[in-house]
């Protein structure tokens, strides 16, 4: 059987009572996390990719684990440019260490989780791979010769959201060529922009996933990073078979109807 492993980003978790353009975070999360178990009950593996709080506060963090101790599937957390370390390390303290990146293996394909966090960024909420991270990333690339997939939080490549592209991952295009250089990475997945979009660099897909909560408006070029509408939230789904890798992107309280057979077609 295909393993399936669920992604979801930038969950943004708040106190009660504070919302974001509208909308509630935490019930935004529970609604993708009971979908999920509805209707992907099988899944075996959920990845968090970061921004997991708003304000990395330690009461958000208690927030999201409770919330955590309730729901069916083995979670790995990441880390987004809105976590902070701190905070995290306090109330997850399973995860003490210095950097939140590490691996999982789904049948023959193994899953390379990125830490692209840099709490100290000159230009705030951008990312960085450090040379520790690099070199750390080097060697996991060149441990043996299985697939790959790399998930992270911050984009690597432009993505036509020019808010967005002055805050992504600072040194993206030297990790996207490290990456391709591998010739064993078949996707690299990022959130960090709340919309779905697909791009290509030397060969390696790289695409971005929705927000449980809300989004990036679709309004190209000049604009604020922090520009933000209620669409409905949304999560990856990714298809780990090992040639052919798939990634669907479910999106979570659309205007319902009923399923049809249109025999004309």
């Amino acid at each position: 059987m295909t393993p399936k492993v669920l992604l979801m980003s930038d969950l943004h978790i708040t106190e009660p009572g504070t919302h974001i353009v509208g909308l509630d975070p935490v019930s935004r999360f529970r609604r993708c996390l009971d979908h999920a178990a509805l209707h992907h009950g099988e899944a075996c593996h959920l990845f968090l990719m970061g921004d997991l709080t708003h304000h990395g506060t330690d009461a958000e963090y208690v927030i999201l684990r409770e919330i955590l101790s309730a729901q069916p599937f083995p979670v790995t957390l990441m880390l987004g440019n809105h976590d902070r370390r701190g905070p995290f390390a306090q109330v997850f303290p399973e995860h003490s260490e210095a950097f939140q990146h590490g691996h999982q293996d789904f049948g023959a394909t193994r899953i390379l989780y990125l830490d692209t966090l840099d709490e100290y960024a000159p230009n705030k909420h951008s990312g960085l791979m450090c040379a520790e991270r690099l070199s750390w990333l080097q060697a996991q690339l060149e441990v043996s010769q299985e697939p790959m997939i790399v998930l992270a939080h911050h984009h690597m490549l432009a993505s036509g959201f020019d808010g967005m592209d002055e805050i992504k991952l600072s040194n993206g295009l030297a990790v996207a060529e490290m990456i391709a250089g591998s010739n064993r990475c078949q996707m690299v997945i990022n959130g960090h922009i709340h919309r779905t979009i697909f791009s290509s660099f030397k060969g390696v897909s790289h695409a971005m996933i929705k927000s449980p909560c809300h989004q990036m408006p679709m309004i190209l070029g000049a604009g604020a990073s922090s520009l933000s509408v209620a669409e409905p939230g949304g999560y990856g789904l990714l298809l780990l078979d090992a040639q052919s890798p798939v990634l669907h992107h479910v999106d979570v309280d659309l205007p319902s109807g009923p399923v049809e057979f249109d025999a004309a077609s």
